[in-house]
């Protein structure tokens, strides 16, 4: 492995392991605390331990707007009023429907920006996509999480993590640790934002229905098992997505793991039965409760 200029092979190692380390905190931040439980109910963690994942993973977005707006998307998914489908535009879906713009040049920018991206989301993402916050009164409910939704609170904990994750990269690898962590972070946004995308457009799509939710290996694996994306529109209620063999889906080994260690209960998955009855059009191929 070739070091980066200035720095030597022990600390390139480390940067390496850093990064690694943020992509995968993000993930699990995203993937269980903001997706599958506090969206979809799927499992129920401690209460310290859920709170710390939708924390450290709000860079994606307030709590409520994001369960809100996912729940909309599952119940609508590809519809006419579906906030973010392909069938609008590749852009429209990847994060275009974040800023209010489906023209390339605005989304290619805001998919590079990176941490001026949660700095701008930091002022914008409080104000905007508001419309279906009624759909996660449960998640409001929840006092934390109203504080953190709010303009002010949510401005000062963007900051907060460009300041401390970034400037953390600065002190210890210098401009090398800046661009490294830039480019995890930004490969980060862009895989969250191919499920929109691309997870509608390219993969397998083992189940009838109206919406163009597919399977992919690729963002199956890079997306942390989220990538399964035709299951988990089948089964939105499920903790786990990768429902075959052979679909690795990280994000349901960390959760079964918690299961037996206590910090999880109540995790829902369908049945080898209610998966073929899916997969041959019967009832279970109907969307059961998006939330």
């Amino acid at each position: 492995m070739s070091s980066p200029p200035g720095l030597s092979t022990l600390t390139t190692l480390a940067l390496v392991i850093a990064c690694a380390g943020y992509y995968f905190g993000a993930g699990m931040a995203i993937c269980i605390g903001y997706h599958r439980v506090i969206s979809h109910r799927s499992a129920v963690l401690s209460k310290g331990l859920e709170r710390l994942l939708v924390t450290l993973g709000l860079p994606a977005g307030t709590p409520i707007q994001w369960a809100g707006n996912h729940r909309f998307h599952h119940a609508h998914a590809d519809q006419a009023d579906d906030p973010h489908s392909p069938r609008d535009g590749f852009w429209h879906a990847h994060n275009g429907w974040y800023i209010g713009r489906k023209d390339v040049l605005p989304c290619v920018l805001y998919a590079l920006a990176g941490p001026l991206r949660i700095l701008f989301d930091g002022v914008h993402r409080p104000r905007s996509n508001q419309q279906h916050v009624h759909l996660a009164p449960d998640v409001a409910a929840d006092p934390w999480y109203r504080w953190v939704s709010r303009p002010g609170p949510y401005l000062a904990f963007a900051i907060a993590h460009v300041v401390l994750f970034f400037g953390g990269a600065f002190y210890l690898f210098g401009w090398a640790g800046v661009a490294a962590l830039w480019l995890t972070l930004v490969a980060i946004f862009n895989l969250g934002d191919a499920i929109d995308s691309v997870a509608h457009i390219v993969g397998e799509m083992p189940y009838g229905g109206g919406d163009l939710a597919r399977n992919h290996w690729v963002l199956g694996l890079l997306c942390l098992g989220d990538g399964w994306h035709a299951h988990h529109h089948r089964f939105p209620w499920s903790a786990r997505h990768g429902l075959e063999r052979g679909q690795w889906d990280v994000s349901w080994r960390v959760i079964a793991s918690l299961a037996r260690i206590g910090l999880a209960r109540n995790v829902r998955v369908p049945s080898a039965e209610q998966v073929h009855r899916a997969r041959a059009g019967g009832p279970e191929a109907i969307h059961v409760d998006a939330a």
